[in-house]
C-alpha cells in the first residue's frame, strides 16, 4: 500500500507540472505572437485582437469603428458565428456593435480573418474609457452570452501608432448609390498631409490611397461626401481635387487628393476625415480616418519621394540648402531644391513652384525660380531649382516653412507634353521646416581676405572672390570712386552663363553706395576658366581708412530691394606709391630701372623718351577686357602740372612687356623743358561714370 500510494503521488505531481508548463506556454503564446497588442483567448488555439480602431465625433453622438481579428491556430476551422462583440463605456453601459461588411464566417485552420464593426456611443465619450468586449453566444447563460475578454480602445490605438500601422476606412459604395453592387467596397488610407496657407487661411491637403476591395471595377459615386471634423465637432466640407474620377480596378490602388479649409485655431489640432453618404437630407457617416499625424515637415537635406497616381516612386525631392538674410526691407529667403532620379528609367520633371509661409503668422508669399529646367531627368541625374522670396519685417525666421508644389502626370514622350504637364494644376509635394537654414544679417558680413572664395548662392558651380578694392579719383565728376575687381570662376564641367551680380558698398554710418558694373562683359564662362569683372562706386564722402561692407545681390531682380546673396567686410588697399612694386590685378609689376631722356635736340619743340625695365608677373590666368584697365604715364613739370600723357594697355600689340619698355612724349614746347620734370604712373579704369585713376609710383 505504501508503494502504491507513493507512485500515485508521483504521478499526480508529474501531471501537475505538465499542466503548469502547458499553462505557462499558453500564457506566453499571445505575447510572442502580438507583443504590442492585447489578445483575448477563446477556446483552444483561437485568440482575438483588436485592429484598425478609429474614433470620430458626430453632431449628436460619437462613432467608434474597429475590426476584430480571429486568429485560428488550431487544426480545424472555426465558425465566427459563435462569437460577438459589444462596446462598453465607463458607466458600464453596453452599446451594440454592428458588422459593417460582409466576411466569410468560417476561418480555416492556421488562418486569420478580420470582421469590421461600428458602434455609436455618447457624444464626448472619448476613447480612454471605452472597452470592446468579446463574448461567445451561450443559450444556457442568463444573458445568452459568456464574456471571453475585453480590449481597451485607447490601448489599441496607441499600439497601432507605435507600430506605425496605418488605419483604414472601409466604405460600402452600395450604401451611397443603389445602382452599385452591395458588395462594392473601397478602402481608404491616409498617405501624406500638407498644411499650407492659401487665400488667407490654412488649408490641409490629404493624399489618400483608395483601393478597390471588391471584385468589379468601380468609380466613386458623386454622393460620397468627405468632411473634416475636429475634436469639438466642428465640421467643414472637403473637396476632392484629384483622383476621385478615376476608375478603380479590383485590387488596384489609386491616389486621391482632398483639401479643406481649416477653421481658425485648428491648424495644429487633430482631425477626423469623415466619409459619408451625402445623398440624403442628413449625411450619414460611413467611416472615418484620423489625420494630423502625417503633417511632419521635412528638414533641410531630407529627401522624400514623389509618387505617381498608383503609388510608384518616380523622383526624390529635397531642400538642399536655405539661406535667410535679414535686411532693412524684410527677410530674404533663398531655398535650393534638388530633384533626383535614382530609378533605372528616364523620369519627367514635375513643374515645381513654391510658397514661403510662417507657421505663427498670416503670411504666405510666392517664391520665384527664374531658372530654365529640362523636361526629363536621365538615370542618376539631378536638377536644382532656386526659389527666392521677400517676407515682411517681423516674421520670425524659425517659423518659416517652404511649401513646394508640383504638377502631376506620368512619364511624358515629348517636350510639348512636358510643357502641358507643367501648366496643369499643382498640388503640395513637400513641406520643409527652415529652422535649419543658414541665417545672416545684411549688415554683418564677415571679415574678408582678398582672393578667398565667397559663399554666394550662385547657380551651378560658380565661385566668386574679390581680388582688389581700391579708391580712385574720378576725373569726370571730381568724386572719389571705389573700384572692386571680382573674379568669377566656373568650376563646373560645362560652360555657364555669367551671373548677373549686383554690388553695393556700405559704410559704418549707414550710407550705401550702389555699384555700377563695367560695360561689355562676356556672357558665357567656359569650364575651368575665370573672368574679372569690375564694379565702380561713386563715393562723395569716402573714408580711406575705414572698413566697408561689400554686399552682393541678384542683379537680375530690378526691384528696389533685390535678393541678397551675401556680404563681406574689407578695407581699401593701402598701396605704397613710393616703392618699386605696382599691384594692378591680375598683374604684379616690379620696376627694375627707368630713365627719362631728351629725345633728339632741344628746339622750339622737343620730345622725351621714357625707357624703363619691369618684371611683369601675371598672378592668375584670369580673362579680362583689354579696355578696362591700363597704365597711364603722366609727364609733369616741377609744379605738378601735366605736360603730356601716354598709356600702355596690358593686352594687345602695344601692351606692357616683361622687360624693356619705352614711351615717347612728343610735340612738347621748349618752355616745358625742365631738368626736374618727372613721370607719374597711374592705373586707369574705364567705368560707366568716366575714367578713374589711382597713383602707383613715380619715374624720375
Amino acid at each position: 500500500m505504501r508503494n502504491s500510494y507513493a507512485g500515485s503521488r508521483l504521478r499526480r505531481a508529474a501531471m501537475t507540472a505538465v499542466a503548469a508548463l502547458l499553462a505557462a506556454c499558453a500564457a506566453l503564446l499571445p505575447l510572442i505572437a502580438h507583443a504590442a497588442k492585447e489578445g483575448v483567448y477563446g477556446n483552444g488555439d483561437v485568440f482575438f485582437t483588436l485592429e484598425n480602431v478609429r474614433y470620430s465625433e458626430g453632431a449628436d453622438d460619437a462613432i467608434v469603428r474597429f475590426a476584430v481579428a480571429l486568429h485560428n491556430g488550431g487544426a480545424t476551422a472555426v465558425d465566427y458565428n459563435g462569437y460577438g462583440v459589444r462596446v462598453v463605456d465607463a458607466a458600464g453601459i453596453g452599446h451594440s456593435a454592428r458588422l459593417t461588411g460582409k466576411s466569410v464566417a468560417r476561418v480555416a485552420a492556421g488562418r486569420e480573418q478580420s470582421f469590421p464593426y461600428e458602434a455609436r456611443v455618447g457624444k464626448g465619450t472619448g476613447t480612454d474609457s471605452l472597452r470592446v468586449v468579446v463574448f461567445a453566444w451561450d443559450r444556457a447563460a442568463a444573458t445568452g452570452m459568456n464574456d471571453i475578454g475585453t480590449f481597451s480602445v485607447s490601448a489599441a490605438m496607441e499600439a497601432a501608432a507605435a507600430e506605425g500601422t496605418v488605419p483604414e476606412a472601409s466604405v460600402s459604395l452600395g450604401q451611397i448609390d443603389a445602382t452599385i453592387n452591395s458588395d462594392a467596397r473601397v478602402a481608404f488610407r491616409v498617405g501624406t498631409e500638407y498644411l499650407v496657407r492659401e487665400n488667407g487661411e490654412w488649408t490641409v491637403y490629404v493624399d489618400l490611397t483608395a483601393t478597390n476591395a471588391g471584385d468589379a471595377a468601380v468609380t466613386l459615386p458623386a454622393g460620397l461626401a468627405i468632411r473634416l471634423q475636429d475634436a469639438e465637432g466642428r465640421t467643414v466640407a472637403a473637396e476632392a481635387v484629384d483622383g476621385a474620377d478615376k476608375t478603380l480596378l479590383p485590387g488596384a490602388a489609386q491616389r486621391m487628393t482632398v483639401k479643406a479649409a481649416v477653421p481658425d485655431g485648428g491648424a495644429t489640432g487633430q482631425w477626423s476625415l469623415l466619409f459619408a453618404n451625402g445623398t440624403g437630407t442628413d449625411a450619414v457617416v460611413l467611416d472615418s480616418l484620423p489625420i494630423g499625424g502625417g503633417r511632419k515637415a521635412a528638414t533641410i537635406g531630407e529627401a522624400r519621394p514623389l509618387k505617381d497616381g498608383q503609388g510608384r516612386e518616380t523622383v526624390s525631392v529635397r531642400a538642399s540648402s536655405a539661406v535667410i538674410t535679414e535686411t532693412e526691407a524684410g527677410l530674404w529667403v533663398r531655398a535650393d531644391v534638388t530633384v533626383s532620379n535614382d530609378k533605372p528609367q528616364v523620369a519627367a520633371l514635375p513643374g515645381l513652384s513654391a510658397v514661403l509661409q510662417a507657421r505663427g503668422d498670416d503670411v504666405s508669399v510666392p517664391a520665384n525660380d527664374t531658372g530654365t529646367h529640362p523636361a526629363y531627368l536621365s538615370q542618376g541625374e539631378s536638377e536644382t531649382y532656386s526659389f527666392r522670396a521677400l517676407l515682411p519685417k517681423g516674421v520670425a525666421p524659425d517659423e518659416l516653412e517652404l511649401a513646394l508644389f508640383g504638377t502631376r502626370g506620368g512619364s511624358v514622350s515629348s517636350a510639348a507634353a512636358a510643357d502641358s504637364q507643367r501648366s496643369s494644376p499643382a498640388y503640395p509635394v513637400l513641406i520643409v521646416d527652415l529652422r535649419g537654414a543658414e541665417t545672416m544679417r545684411q549688415d554683418e558680413g564677415a571679415d574678408y581676405r582678398l582672393g578667398d572664395a565667397i559663399g554666394l548662392a550662385l547657380d551651378g558651380k560658380l565661385e566668386a572672390s574679390v581680388t582688389e578694392l581700391e579708391l580712385y579719383d574720378n576725373e569726370t565728376y571730381g568724386f572719389k570712386t571705389a573700384v572692386a575687381k571680382v573674379k568669377l570662376t566656373n568650376a563646373d564641367t560645362v560652360s555657364l552663363p555669367l551671373p548677373d551680380l549686383g554690388l553695393a558698398l556700405a559704410d559704418d554710418s549707414g550710407r550705401v553706395y550702389s555699384g555700377t558694373v563695367q560695360s561689355g562683359a562676356v556672357e558665357t564662362l567656359a569650364s575651368g576658366s575665370s573672368y574679372m569683372r569690375t564694379y565702380s562706386f561713386m563715393m562723395p564722402e569716402a573714408d580711406e581708412s575705414g572698413r566697408y561692407e561689400l554686399r552682393f545681390y541678384d542683379g537680375s531682380d530690378a526691384s528696389v530691394s533685390p535678393p541678397p546673396l551675401g556680404s563681406v567686410r574689407l578695407a581699401f588697399g593701402d598701396d605704397d606709391s613710393s616703392d618699386d612694386v605696382w599691384n594692378v590685378y591680375p598683374y604684379r609689376i616690379e620696376l627694375r630701372d627707368s630713365d627719362l631722356m631728351l629725345n633728339g635736340t632741344l628746339g622750339t619743340t622737343f620730345a622725351y623718351a621714357l625707357t624703363f625695365n619691369v618684371r611683369l608677373e601675371r598672378k592668375e590666368p584670369v580673362v579680362s577686357d583689354a579696355t578696362v584697365s591700363k597704365l597711364r604715364f603722366d609727364l609733369v613739370d616741377p609744379f605738378g602740372l601735366v605736360i603730356a600723357s601716354q598709356s600702355l594697355p596690358f593686352q594687345g600689340a602695344t601692351k606692357l612687356l616683361d622687360g624693356g619698355n619705352s614711351v615717347t612724349f612728343s610735340n612738347l614746347k621748349v618752355d616745358q623743358f625742365s631738368s626736374t620734370n618727372r613721370v607719374l604712373v597711374y592705373e586707369t579704369v574705364e567705368t560707366p561714370n568716366g575714367t578713374v585713376s589711382r597713383k602707383l609710383g613715380a619715374l624720375e
